[in-house]
């Protein structure tokens, strides 16, 4: 219990910082000390833990991933090619809500880090057309990148989970299917509710004439993202090659190429990047998540509500996705093995740690979509609320479902 209150300080710190417009990697930094200092780290400990975390390969590795991102995406803007892949899906798809909704779930079907910074400046032609909230354009932009991590066995945390189940992945994803439906329904109504249809005038293209400019403007993006899937490259690396290779196919001027390099660059985005790793390796130090399990069962607790809290906890508190699957599975599964519905609860528990980083003010994603539309934190929350209440709810009228079946 001690640890469950201990963990809670830190959370309430980070959120009364962020209240009070205290920058996000200066909050995280101030937490991450609490953290180490309310369980008894030394000084030192967590000194070592967030320094040697900077220089981690694997920190230095998505350092450079939002760099290549950003520049990536801006040289697609510079260049003119993000308002043609705009125009060919609004060709096809005639309606622009659709078109801003589908462009950031295209780039969710591939399980890369980052992500979110791709379709963002694609949304904000769209979102302009639609005069909408800077809230509302980062809602929209973060929550359909993120409605396929339920059933799509490419994502890591998916395939883990399954792993560590014990069962194929692929009856993991049948087991978590009405996550998804519930994601996209609820993100859509949130999103769009009161929003018009674009009435403004647009010539449209024949289909073949739309599907033709779609590929020639998306075929660096596909062939960046087919070394990462099809090919295991590291992100930095392929979206660089496919940059260098744009460049030089596209014959981008040099204005535009140090205007863009120089636009992907910022201190505050790459300190919060670092300081957030900083923060998970300081947690990992304080032993702190298998006591509060333990605590929670202790106190008679419901194991389907434990089920679901333990990893939503591990999920709001580092913002990563496998991190809930990595340090709340072990926990739960020899607790909740010997129940009959032992597969829906572990279904609650993937649902649960999922929502908890979707709320994270640690999630990458959430921090760099934010940032990038200049929204305001307590707009967004307003706005992520209710789809998540309702991922949450979907599961638990699944596993009631197939209980009493």
């Amino acid at each position: 219990m001690v640890e469950l209150i201990k963990i809670g300080i830190v959370f309430l710190a980070v959120i009364a910082l962020l209240y009070r417009k205290v920058s996000l990697w200066l909050s995280l930094l101030l937490a991450t000390f609490l953290l180490g200092i309310l369980f008894r780290l030394p000084l030192r400990k967590i000194l070592v833990d967030v320094l040697s975390s900077f220089v981690d390969a694997n920190t230095l590795l998505i350092l450079g991933a939002f760099v290549s991102i950003l520049f990536f995406s801006n040289l697609l803007k510079e260049t003119g090619r993000m308002n043609q892949i705009l125009g060919g899906f609004r060709s096809t798809l005639k309606d622009i809500r659709l078109v801003i909704a589908l462009l950031p779930a295209i780039i969710g079907l591939m399980p890369i880090m980052g992500g979110a910074l791709v379709s963002a400046p694609m949304v904000v032609e769209g979102s302009d057309e639609l005069k909408l909230t800077r809230e509302r354009r980062t809602f929209i932009n973060f929550w359909f990148r993120h409605v396929w991590e339920y059933v799509l066995p490419t994502y890591p945390a998916l395939i883990l989970a399954a792993s560590l189940i014990g069962i194929p992945v692929r009856e993991f994803c049948w087991i978590n299917l009405p996550l998804t439906p519930a994601a996209i329904l609820s993100g859509v109504v949130v999103g769009y509710w009161g929003v018009s249809k674009s009435t403004k005038a647009y010539k449209h293209l024949s289909g073949r004439t739309a599907i033709s400019i779609l590929l020639k403007n998306l075929a660096p993006l596909l062939f960046a993202l087919i070394l990462v899937v099809g090919f295991k490259v590291e992100l930095v690396y392929a979206f660089g090659i496919t940059t260098a290779g744009m460049i030089l196919l596209f014959r981008v001027k040099w204005e535009k190429i140090l205007k863009g390099f120089k636009e992907s660059l910022g201190v505050e985005l790459l300190l919060t990047v670092a300081i957030v790793m900083g923060f998970k390796k300081v947690l990992e130090s304080t032993h702190s998540i298998p006591a509060v399990s333990e605590a929670l069962s202790s106190f008679g607790i419901p194991l389907w509500l434990i089920a679901m809290f333990v990893p939503f906890l591990v999920g709001l508190m580092t913002g990563v996705t496998i991190a809930p699957i990595g340090i709340g599975f072990p926990i739960l599964i020899p607790l909740l093995r010997a129940h009959p519905d032992y597969l829906y609860y572990m279904m609650l528990a993937f649902a649960g740690g999922i929502c908890g980083v979707l709320l994270s003010p640690l999630h990458l994603c959430l921090v760099l979509t934010r940032e990038y539309f200049k929204a305001d934190w307590k707009g967004v929350y307003r706005l992520l609320w209710f789809p998540v209440a309702s991922i949450l709810l979907a599961g638990l009228l699944w596993t009631l479902l197939f209980h009493y079946l």
